[in-house]
């Protein structure tokens, strides 16, 4: 793979999902050259050039089966990782396995989340492959590069008798009389757990006369004759190949370390930073689809006739659902890279700034929103205001046939406090009670929102030691309960 310049090919027919592939890769990896596939004779010449490091490949294209087309990549160039973006639905729960079997590194979905881990889920893959590279090279040496051996005599005690002349040069000394500064008992110990002992050969670390680290194999043996006692060995120096895995266990380590950071918990600074991304890249598209859309409004509405009022109306709520959800993407990663801190703080003062913010919409909707007696807690004050807005709002949002009536209690259990937030809407099974805190799961596509408000809800909760969970029934409202440790 070429050190420097990285070549990546992206196969995908969908030109704003392309620009946004580059856009978040280039953001975090500027060397890469990125190579875009949009049909079958633009494939066909990529795979004549052979110049590629990783593909990035789309589920459904329009001039090809995409496992077809990861088939013919992992049978001619086993070595290159295949990133599968898929957009899974009904009837392909078998989709993934099928991919699996050809040979598929990952699979990521083609949501907002997708994207996000784009760009790690691209460098663990490229660090994989050079692990591999590195791997294959080594072994290669092994097979290929003269052994390095030699022979010595020594007593039980660790001094030299003999030595041939490969074994002083290993040693880095000219003759033996310079070898007594050497600590070599852990080489004559090693030597008699030979084959006398079932063990085959030992591997010793040595220090050399300049002071740098020999690494060898030895087999020796204990004998005994008229002289007396000594032990005969045969060492090859494995420096070389210790130093190599010790090179290949650090790129396995980064490899690992890209691989964790795929959600973003051990580095929230990725997440920080696709939050600038986003901010700046990808919101004035969205103020121009709103722009524009206004101004279509104002001139044409009722020119077009309903067909095109339709389509206006269509294209103002896309954009709508589209600022939502990077402004929830936004607060979420803030969240991430916050530094908690505690404080004790009045539940009910909090319960009030939740409702300040929520004052408009709770008007708007004509809901009402009641309180037991709460208590005094400790926590980080701003996440709990954040808290008990996402889901006050989230009760308002899913309102039933009636006005929203919310209400907020608490109870002490032992060392903590349970919350409940209970609403008359409409409810949820009992099957989606643990789903419906998985970022960007929408129980109600139809309603809108980001699903990312109650992940938020969970994230912050755990990160105060605490738990929450949702019970309800479908038409009966439902109730969000978590817990918070009680002040000591």
């Amino acid at each position: 793979m070429r050190e420097n310049h990285p070549h990546v090919l992206l196969l995908d027919d969908d030109a704003d999902d392309r620009a946004l592939a580059r856009l978040v890769i280039a953001h975090e990896m500027p060397q890469l050259a990125i190579e875009e596939v949009t049909d079958a004779p633009a494939f066909a010449q990529a795979c004549g050039r052979r110049r590629f490091d990783l593909v990035i490949l789309e589920q459904k294209l329009q001039w090809a089966d995409g496992l077809a087309i990861l088939a013919v990549l992992k049978e001619d160039w086993p070595e290159v990782p295949v990133i599968l973006f898929t957009r899974f639905g009904a009837g392909q729960e078998d989709f993934g396995l099928r991919a699996v079997r050809l040979g598929v590194d990952e699979i990521l979905g083609k949501t907002p989340a997708g994207f996000l881990r784009l760009p790690l889920t691209v460098r663990a893959a490229l660090d994989r492959r050079q692990l591999r590279t590195a791997a294959a090279a080594v072994r290669a040496e092994g097979l290929l590069a003269p052994a390095r051996m030699a022979v010595f005599s020594a007593t039980p005690e660790g001094s030299l008798l003999n030595a041939s002349p490969g074994f002083l040069s290993l040693l880095g000394v000219r003759n033996l009389e310079e070898t007594a500064r050497l600590d070599l008992v852990p080489l004559v110990a090693a030597a008699t757990r030979g084959p006398g002992a079932g063990a085959g050969m030992t591997e010793v670390r040595l220090q050399r006369a300049d002071g740098r680290a020999l690494w060898v194999e030895v087999m020796g043996t204990l004998v005994r004759d008229a002289e007396g006692v000594r032990v005969d060995g045969l060492v090859e120096d494995v420096t070389a190949r210790r130093e190599a895995e010790g090179e290949l266990v650090r790129q396995s380590q980064k490899s690992q370390k890209s691989q964790k950071n795929l959600d973003a918990r051990e580095n929230p600074e990725d997440v920080q930073q696709f939050a600038t991304l986003a901010s700046h890249e990808l919101q004035e598209p969205v103020r121009m689809m709103e722009r524009y859309t206004q101004l279509l409004r104002e001139d044409f509405e009722g020119k077009l006739g309903p067909g095109g009022d339709e389509l206006i109306a269509v294209v103002a709520g896309a954009a709508r659902r589209l600022r939502t959800l990077i402004d929830d993407l936004l607060s979420f990663s803030r969240f991430e890279g916050r530094e908690q801190r505690a404080e004790r703080a009045g539940a009910e003062a909090l319960l009030a700034a939740a409702l300040a913010h929520l004052e408009a919409v709770i008007e708007e909707s004509g809901a009402e929103v009641t309180h037991s007696p709460l208590p005094e807690i400790e926590a980080d004050p701003g996440l709990i205001v954040q808290l008990f807005q996402n889901l006050i709002a989230n009760a308002v949002k899913f309102r039933g046939p009636e006005a929203s009536r919310v209400h907020v209690a608490a109870r002490r259990e032992g060392r903590e406090w349970v919350f409940s937030v209970r609403d008359n809407g409409i409810g949820l099974e009992p099957a989606e009670a643990e789903p419906i805190f998985t970022m960007f799961k929408r129980l109600h596509p139809e309603i809108p929102g980001s699903g990312i408000g109650l992940a938020l809800c969970r994230k912050i909760v755990e990160r105060h030691g605490g738990r929450i969970w949702a019970e309800g029934a479908p038409g009966r409202g439902a109730t969000f309960s978590f817990t918070l440790p009680a002040p000591v």
